[in-house]
C-alpha cells in the first residue's frame, strides 16, 4: 500500500483520519476556517477557507483533491502546498476541499459509498454531498478552479484546461515535466491530447452539448465550476502507478505555479 512520509511519521496514503488531524492543526495555526458540510458513514466532508475567503472574499482560487479515492496523490499533495503558503500569499481568497470522497480515500476506490462516480454528477443536488457542496458554493466566485487527480493508465502528466483567460496550459506542464514527463499518447481517456495539453476555448452552449455528447450528461466538476462559478478551470493528472512522493511532490509543483497565476486581491 502506498506510504506517505509526515516528518518521522510513515503513515498510508489512504489515512483519512490522519488527513483530518493534520488539517486541524493547520488550520489552528494558521486561524483558518473549517466547515464540515457533509458527512457520509461518520467521515467528514470539509471545506477550508483561508481569512479573506471567509469574510466573503470572492475572485480567488478554488481547488479539491480526492473526489476518487483510488487517487491518494492529490489530498496529500494539497496539504503540503497549503502548508507551504506564506503570509503574502495569502492576499488572495483560497477555498480548498482536501477530500469529497473520503469512503473512497478510505477504501481505496474510485466510488463514494453507494457506488456512484462523484464526477459524472455534480450536476446533481440529490446526491447529499454533491447538494451540501452546491449549497456552500451558492454566491461565491473563483478567477481559478483547479482539480487534482489521477489516471491508472496514464504513463505521464497532463491537463485539461477551460480557459476564458489567455491559456496557460503549456507553461503549466513545463514547470512540471522534470519531476514527471508529459502523456505521450494522443488520446487519453477517449480525449484528442497534444502533447500532455487538452484545451477548450469555447463557449458555454458548446460545453453543454459536449457534455450530454461525450459525457452522457454527467457533469464533473471541473466542468461545473467553469460554467457555474469560476473564470477558468484546470483538472491535472499525475500518472498513479508511479512513487507515491513524486506523485505527491508533482501535485504541489503544479498548485506552487497555478496558484501564482491567480493575482487578485481585495482592495
Amino acid at each position: 500500500m502506498s506510504a506517505i512520509v509526515r516528518g518521522d511519521r510513515l503513515r498510508s496514503g489512504h489515512d483519512f483520519h490522519f488527513l483530518v488531524e493534520e488539517w486541524d492543526r493547520l488550520c489552528e495555526d494558521r486561524g483558518w476556517k473549517k466547515t464540515v458540510i457533509a458527512e457520509v458513514d461518520e467521515l467528514p466532508v470539509f471545506a477550508v477557507e483561508n481569512g479573506i475567503a471567509s469574510e466573503g472574499g470572492k475572485d480567488g482560487i478554488y481547488v479539491s483533491a480526492g473526489v476518487h479515492g483510488d487517487e491518494c496523490a492529490p489530498p496529500w499533495a494539497l496539504l503540503e502546498w497549503a502548508e507551504s503558503l506564506t503570509e503574502a500569499d495569502e492576499g488572495r481568497p483560497m477555498l480548498l476541499f482536501p477530500c469529497l470522497n473520503p469512503v473512497g480515500i478510505v477504501d481505496n476506490t474510485r466510488m463514494d459509498q453507494d457506488g456512484v462516480d462523484l464526477n459524472r454528477n455534480f450536476q446533481n443536488p440529490d446526491i447529499p454531498v454533491i447538494g451540501a457542496w452546491q449549497e456552500f458554493l451558492e454566491g461565491r466566485s473563483f478567477q481559478m478552479a483547479v482539480n487534482l487527480h489521477e489516471d491508472y493508465d496514464a504513463t505521464g502528466i497532463y491537463l485539461y484546461e477551460l480557459a476564458r483567460s489567455e491559456p496557460i496550459g503549456d507553461k503549466l506542464l513545463s514547470a512540471c515535466e522534470d519531476l514527471i514527463r508529459r502523456e505521450t499518447s494522443d488520446l487519453v481517456d477517449g480525449s484528442d491530447f497534444q502533447n500532455g495539453l487538452m484545451q477548450r476555448e469555447v463557449d458555454d452552449e458548446s460545453l453543454r452539448e459536449v457534455v450530454e455528447r461525450d459525457l452522457e450528461g454527467g457533469w464533473p466538476e471541473a466542468i461545473w465550476l467553469y460554467l457555474h462559478y469560476s473564470k477558468d478551470s484546470f483538472t491535472f493528472e499525475t500518472p498513479s502507478e508511479m512513487a507515491l512522493d513524486k506523485r505527491v511532490a508533482t501535485h504541489r509543483r503544479f498548485l506552487e505555479v497555478v496558484s501564482k497565476r491567480c493575482t487578485h486581491c481585495p482592495e
